[in-house]
Protein backbone atom coordinates (compact mmCIF):
# COMPACT_ATOMS: atom_id res chain seq x y z
CA UNK A 1 0.00 0.00 0.00
CA UNK A 2 3.00 2.40 0.65
CA UNK A 3 4.28 2.01 -2.75
CA UNK A 4 0.78 3.14 -4.04
CA UNK A 5 2.08 6.69 -4.23
CA UNK A 6 5.08 5.72 -6.71
CA UNK A 7 2.62 3.86 -8.79
CA UNK A 8 -1.01 5.95 -9.24
CA UNK A 9 -1.61 4.28 -12.31
CA UNK A 10 -1.36 0.93 -10.87
CA UNK A 11 -4.92 -0.34 -8.77
CA UNK A 12 -3.65 -0.92 -5.18
CA UNK A 13 -5.14 -4.93 -5.79
CA UNK A 14 -2.43 -5.46 -8.03
CA UNK A 15 -0.04 -3.92 -5.83
CA UNK A 16 -1.60 -5.90 -2.87
CA UNK A 17 -1.17 -9.04 -5.24
CA UNK A 18 2.32 -8.03 -5.76
CA UNK A 19 2.94 -8.12 -2.46
CA UNK A 20 1.52 -11.84 -1.95
CA UNK A 21 2.77 -13.38 -5.31
CA UNK A 22 5.31 -15.34 -4.53
CA UNK A 23 3.41 -17.43 -1.30
CA UNK A 24 0.46 -17.40 -4.40
CA UNK A 25 3.13 -19.58 -6.56
CA UNK A 26 4.35 -21.53 -3.41
CA UNK A 27 1.07 -22.69 -2.14
CA UNK A 28 0.21 -23.33 -5.64
CA UNK A 29 3.48 -25.23 -6.94
CA UNK A 30 2.59 -26.90 -3.30
CA UNK A 31 -0.78 -27.96 -4.10
CA UNK A 32 0.41 -29.01 -7.59
CA UNK A 33 3.37 -31.28 -5.89
CA UNK A 34 6.15 -29.70 -7.63
CA UNK A 35 7.34 -27.35 -4.67
CA UNK A 36 7.77 -28.02 -0.98
CA UNK A 37 8.18 -31.48 -0.68
CA UNK A 38 12.08 -33.53 -0.57
CA UNK A 39 11.02 -35.63 -4.02
CA UNK A 40 10.62 -32.00 -6.14
CA UNK A 41 13.03 -30.11 -3.54
CA UNK A 42 13.95 -27.21 -6.40
CA UNK A 43 12.77 -23.81 -4.84
CA UNK A 44 10.19 -22.49 -7.94
CA UNK A 45 8.66 -19.70 -5.76
CA UNK A 46 11.15 -18.54 -3.01
CA UNK A 47 14.77 -19.00 -4.36
CA UNK A 48 16.66 -16.03 -4.91
CA UNK A 49 17.05 -16.61 -8.51
CA UNK A 50 13.33 -17.72 -9.16
CA UNK A 51 12.16 -14.42 -7.02
CA UNK A 52 14.34 -12.44 -9.22
CA UNK A 53 12.73 -14.40 -12.56
CA UNK A 54 9.24 -13.71 -11.16
CA UNK A 55 9.56 -10.01 -10.04
CA UNK A 56 11.61 -9.67 -13.52
CA UNK A 57 7.89 -11.19 -15.72
CA UNK A 58 5.38 -9.34 -13.24
CA UNK A 59 6.94 -6.46 -13.71
CA UNK A 60 7.40 -6.63 -17.72
CA UNK A 61 3.63 -8.21 -17.74
CA UNK A 62 2.44 -4.61 -15.86
CA UNK A 63 4.25 -2.94 -17.82
CA UNK A 64 2.65 -4.17 -20.91
CA UNK A 65 -0.58 -3.76 -19.67
CA UNK A 66 -0.43 -0.51 -17.61
CA UNK A 67 1.99 0.70 -20.92
CA UNK A 68 4.75 2.24 -18.19
CA UNK A 69 7.89 1.09 -17.71
CA UNK A 70 7.79 2.81 -14.11
CA UNK A 71 4.59 1.09 -13.29
CA UNK A 72 6.53 -2.42 -14.37
CA UNK A 73 9.87 -1.35 -12.19
CA UNK A 74 7.38 -0.61 -9.23
CA UNK A 75 5.54 -3.56 -9.28
CA UNK A 76 8.62 -5.87 -10.04
CA UNK A 77 10.36 -4.21 -7.07
CA UNK A 78 7.30 -5.35 -4.47
CA UNK A 79 7.34 -8.94 -5.78
CA UNK A 80 10.89 -9.00 -4.85
CA UNK A 81 10.55 -7.30 -1.57
CA UNK A 82 8.37 -10.41 -0.72
CA UNK A 83 11.95 -12.33 -0.59
CA UNK A 84 13.98 -9.47 0.74
CA UNK A 85 11.16 -9.73 3.70
CA UNK A 86 11.56 -13.79 3.93
CA UNK A 87 15.03 -13.17 4.02
CA UNK A 88 14.87 -10.87 7.33
CA UNK A 89 12.30 -13.50 8.57
CA UNK A 90 13.00 -16.85 7.55
CA UNK A 91 13.05 -19.62 8.66
CA UNK A 92 9.66 -19.95 10.29
CA UNK A 93 8.65 -22.35 12.36
CA UNK A 94 5.36 -23.07 10.88
CA UNK A 95 5.20 -26.82 11.70
CA UNK A 96 5.79 -25.87 15.33
CA UNK A 97 2.51 -23.39 15.60
CA UNK A 98 0.05 -24.11 17.73
CA UNK A 99 -3.31 -21.91 16.69
CA UNK A 100 -4.43 -22.89 20.42
CA UNK A 101 -1.65 -21.17 22.39
CA UNK A 102 -0.47 -18.69 19.56
CA UNK A 103 3.03 -20.11 20.21
CA UNK A 104 5.75 -21.85 18.71
CA UNK A 105 8.60 -23.84 19.94
CA UNK A 106 10.85 -26.08 18.22
CA UNK A 107 13.47 -26.08 21.19
CA UNK A 108 16.09 -25.05 18.92
CA UNK A 109 16.46 -22.63 16.30
CA UNK A 110 16.10 -23.49 12.98
CA UNK A 111 18.67 -23.60 9.85
CA UNK A 112 18.16 -21.24 7.15
CA UNK A 113 16.39 -22.16 4.03
CA UNK A 114 15.83 -19.98 1.37
CA UNK A 115 17.79 -21.18 -1.70
CA UNK A 116 20.07 -19.00 -3.83
CA UNK A 117 19.48 -21.10 -6.49
CA UNK A 118 18.03 -24.61 -6.70
CA UNK A 119 17.94 -27.49 -4.50
CA UNK A 120 21.69 -28.01 -3.96
CA UNK A 121 22.78 -24.45 -3.60
CA UNK A 122 23.30 -22.52 -0.39
CA UNK A 123 20.40 -21.75 1.72
CA UNK A 124 20.13 -18.14 3.83
CA UNK A 125 17.87 -16.36 5.96
CA UNK A 126 18.41 -14.12 9.01
CA UNK A 127 16.46 -16.25 11.13
CA UNK A 128 14.01 -13.36 13.21
CA UNK A 129 11.66 -15.92 13.95
CA UNK A 130 14.14 -18.19 15.43
CA UNK A 131 14.28 -14.75 18.34
CA UNK A 132 10.78 -14.16 19.02
CA UNK A 133 8.00 -15.60 19.59
CA UNK A 134 4.43 -16.20 17.69
CA UNK A 135 3.01 -13.40 19.13
CA UNK A 136 5.63 -10.70 18.55
CA UNK A 137 5.63 -12.25 14.87
CA UNK A 138 1.92 -11.33 15.15
CA UNK A 139 2.20 -7.63 16.08
CA UNK A 140 5.07 -6.90 13.88
CA UNK A 141 3.71 -8.04 11.05
CA UNK A 142 0.20 -6.04 11.97
CA UNK A 143 2.32 -2.70 12.88
CA UNK A 144 3.79 -3.41 8.85
CA UNK A 145 0.36 -3.76 7.36
CA UNK A 146 -0.87 -0.78 9.39
CA UNK A 147 2.37 1.29 9.09
CA UNK A 148 1.32 0.68 4.95
CA UNK A 149 -1.93 1.28 5.14
CA UNK A 150 -0.83 5.02 7.29
CA UNK A 151 1.08 5.56 4.06
CA UNK A 152 -1.97 4.69 1.84
CA UNK A 153 -4.40 6.76 3.73
CA UNK A 154 -1.89 9.60 3.38
CA UNK A 155 -1.10 9.37 -0.16
CA UNK A 156 -5.11 9.10 -0.52
CA UNK A 157 -5.86 12.55 1.28
CA UNK A 158 -3.11 14.62 0.05
CA UNK A 159 -3.91 13.74 -3.58
CA UNK A 160 -7.61 14.50 -3.26
CA UNK A 161 -6.33 17.64 -1.66
CA UNK A 162 -4.58 18.78 -4.08
CA UNK A 163 -7.12 17.69 -6.40
CA UNK A 164 -9.64 19.78 -4.95
CA UNK A 165 -7.12 23.05 -4.72
CA UNK A 166 -6.08 22.52 -8.02
CA UNK A 167 -6.96 25.57 -10.72
CA UNK A 168 -9.03 23.41 -12.76
CA UNK A 169 -10.63 22.29 -9.81
CA UNK A 170 -11.62 25.83 -9.08
CA UNK A 171 -12.66 26.89 -12.62
CA UNK A 172 -14.77 23.88 -12.88
CA UNK A 173 -17.09 24.47 -10.04
CA UNK A 174 -17.30 28.44 -11.00
CA UNK A 175 -18.51 27.53 -14.14
CA UNK A 176 -20.88 25.08 -12.72
CA UNK A 177 -22.38 27.55 -9.97
CA UNK A 178 -22.19 29.98 -13.44
CA UNK A 179 -24.89 27.06 -14.85
CA UNK A 180 -26.97 26.75 -12.15
CA UNK A 181 -27.34 30.85 -11.74
CA UNK A 182 -28.02 30.72 -15.44
CA UNK A 183 -31.24 28.16 -14.61
CA UNK A 184 -32.45 29.86 -11.74
CA UNK A 185 -32.96 32.98 -13.94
Amino acid sequence: MAVKRFAPRVPLGILLLAGFFLDLLAISFGYLGIEGTPATGDPWSHGLFMSVCWSAAAGFLCRRIFRSLHAGVVVGLVVFSHWILDLISHPIPFASFSFRTWQWDYGHPLPADLHLLFRSSPVVGFGLYNHIGAVQATVLEMAMFLAGAALYIDYRVRKREKTASSPAAHSASRSAGAGRANRIR
